[in-house]
């Protein structure tokens, strides 16, 4: 499967993963064609891309990261938690609690896993549901720094609440409110709302609120940190500022040391896969083809299946080409999705 934005969906493309609206009831579900009607539906909901089956990799399914019902239910119990900020009520943070524990089970239970797909977050819901990704990125980035279960839990915790002072107000306040909102409450570890705190400080001392510098920093908060940046660059409902994976990780790695905390950098990078499955790549010596498969260890070494050789002949039956084996080969671009459909079509 393949991740296509919402202006680019034709007639007959399949859906490869079930569409959700903000209140998890489903839009459409794996394995629909899609008409006219339903992509207007899509545009509608404000959903910006959708996975589709490809054509190429046949029904070869992408292991999610957590659960779809963890991750609706996780977002509604934080969306309750924000609302109930907003109108400066009780906090019961028992559910967001509950959820974090059943995100910890999911990703306890893939050992090695490699962030591939994320979802598609209608523009109504984005905040929850970044606050989720974020916090699943966060965790993960934890156990590659093997943080033990209650530091994970609190990592988990924080950083899925990290945005909460937004429901005060939107500007550079939101690290403070957040720090208010969640020290009042008694039952969370302080460690919890100085991830709300201190998210947006900066390794070299240029962040905010407070401009901390170096190991200062809350190693929940700069894990949250990387988490924050890197989700809102591949999951903007603003097509014009989400960018690739491995874009994404290049801004990231060029701010080790400065924005990012070094050793922080490179256990998140450990976790996401520059080129998912499904991309179309662009190979040094012209060959294109299909990434069909990730190795954990050696991310940037993907298993491709050809589509033209670097004689620039269509291949029929999309050999395998390994650039574990290849060792002279590498992914120099990725292919967009109207080159793509072109070079299939002839």
């Amino acid at each position: 499967m393949r991740a296509i934005d919402i202006d680019e969906l034709k007639e007959g493309m399949c859906v490869a993963r079930t569409i959700y609206d903000d209140a998890g009831r489903v839009l459409l579900s794996s394995g629909v064609g899609l008409n006219k009607l339903y992509i207007k539906k899509l545009n509608i909901f404000g959903i910006p891309f959708v996975y589709v089956k490809d054509e190429i990799l046949g029904p070869l399914e992408v292991e999610d990261v957590i659960n779809d019902r963890v991750r609706l239910q996780t977002v509604k119990a934080l969306k309750n938690v924000v609302e109930n900020a907003r109108m400066q009520s009780d906090l019961d943070l028992k559910p967001v609690s509950g959820m974090i524990n059943k995100i910890l089970d999911d990703l306890k239970g893939v050992p090695d896993l490699l962030v591939q797909i994320m979802d598609p977050r209608s523009s109504n819901s984005y905040m929850y549901s970044h606050s989720v990704g974020v916090s699943v990125l966060s965790i993960l980035t934890g156990m590659a720094l093997h943080l033990d279960d209650l530091k994970l839990k609190i990592l988990g915790m924080g950083s899925l609440l990290h945005d909460i002072g937004k429901s005060l107000g939107d500007g550079p306040e939101h690290t403070t409110y957040g720090f208010d909102i969640l020290r009042n409450n008694k039952e969370l570890n302080i460690l919890i709302a100085h991830v709300a705190y201190q998210h947006h400080e900066k390794y070299d001392g240029t962040g905010y609120p407070r401009s901390l510098q170096g190991e200062n920093i809350n190693i929940y908060a700069a894990i949250t940190s990387v988490a924050d940046y890197y989700d809102q660059l591949v999951t903007n409902t603003d097509k014009s500022k989400r960018i690739y994976p491995y874009q994404a990780l290049e801004l990231i790695l060029a701010e080790s040391g400065r924005t990012f905390h070094p050793d922080v950098v490179k256990a998140f990078s450990r976790n996401i896969a520059p080129y998912p499955i499904g991309t179309a790549v662009r190979l040094n010596n012209g060959t294109i083809g299909v990434v069909a498969f990730v190795p954990r260890n050696y991310s940037t070494r993907p298993t491709i299946k050809v589509i033209k050789n670097h004689l620039g002949i269509l291949q029929k039956n999309f050999p395998v080409l390994d650039l574990m084996e290849e060792t002279t080969l590498f992914v120099n671009e990725i292919i967009k999705e109207q080159e793509r459909r072109e070079i299939i079509a002839r």
